[in-house]
């Protein structure tokens, strides 16, 4: 994806987030406190580990990170209540996609992590697109979508929508209200020296993205981050 792209993505996603947070009404059924805050960090964890190794199957390289996956979104649960849910994206871009071998790797690391998988197939030529989807928990839907005639891999994941407050657990997870450069301090890009993130403090995170956008080079090393004050006692509510 273009870099001006990619920003206006990044955009979008910080100004969706502080729109979550100022657009919440009253306190939804489910885990609160502390107790909210390891119940999404699990199912974060659990989700994007098995995206993960997908995308490793297919490439066992760096994919650029458009949405890293561990910012709380707002969602309906049955009943009219609200609930949290997550959103993960990862591009590839390459000349000379062997599709086969792409819809093959990705099956079997579907099918690997225990997921229902299917395959769909929508036009022809310049426009072909084939999508590899694996459903199923801790999963929820992920899709590895390949358009050859572009030469871009997308694989996207959305697990199921979850009781709790998704403001309440989006100020845990960013230590208050979304600030303004939340977003610069997402990962530009996932390899295989990943490991996941579910605590960005505006004070003692890593800034993975210029101002403008530019990913940092070299990215900033994962062995020092900070450590939630959540992650860890007794349950909160």
């Amino acid at each position: 994806m273009r870099r001006e792209t990619r920003r206006g993505l990044l955009a979008a996603m910080a100004v969706g987030m502080v729109a979550m947070m100022t657009g919440c009404g009253s306190a939804d059924a489910g885990l609160t406190g502390d107790a909210l805050y390891r119940d999404g960090e699990k199912r974060y964890v659990a989700y994007s580990t098995l995206m993960h190794d997908v995308i490793m199957a297919v490439h066992d390289g760096e994919w650029s990170v458009d949405t890293w996956g561990a910012a709380p979104i707002s969602c309906d649960l049955d009943g009219g209540q609200r609930g949290y849910t997550f959103s993960w994206v990862r591009e590839l871009q390459s000349d000379d996609i062997d599709v086969d071998a792409v819809v093959q790797s990705a099956r079997s690391a579907f099918a690997d992590a225990g997921v229902d998988v299917s395959v769909a197939e929508y036009g022809e030529g310049d426009s072909a697109e084939i999508n590899v989807i694996g459903a199923g928990d801790p999963l929820g839907r992920g899709v590895v979508t390949i358009r050859p005639g572009r030469g871009v891999i997308r694989a996207t994941a959305t697990p199921g929508c979850f009781p709790g407050d998704a403001g309440d657990l989006s100020d845990m997870v960013f230590d208050g209200l979304v600030y303004d450069t939340a977003w610069q301090r997402f990962p530009a890009f996932e390899g295989p020296d990943w490991q996941p993130r579910f605590y960005f403090p505006e004070d003692g995170s890593p800034v993975y993205r210029e101002a403008d956008g530019t990913p940092v080079q070299p990215q900033p090393s994962p062995a020092d981050l900070p450590a939630s004050p959540h992650a860890e006692g007794d349950d909160a509510g």
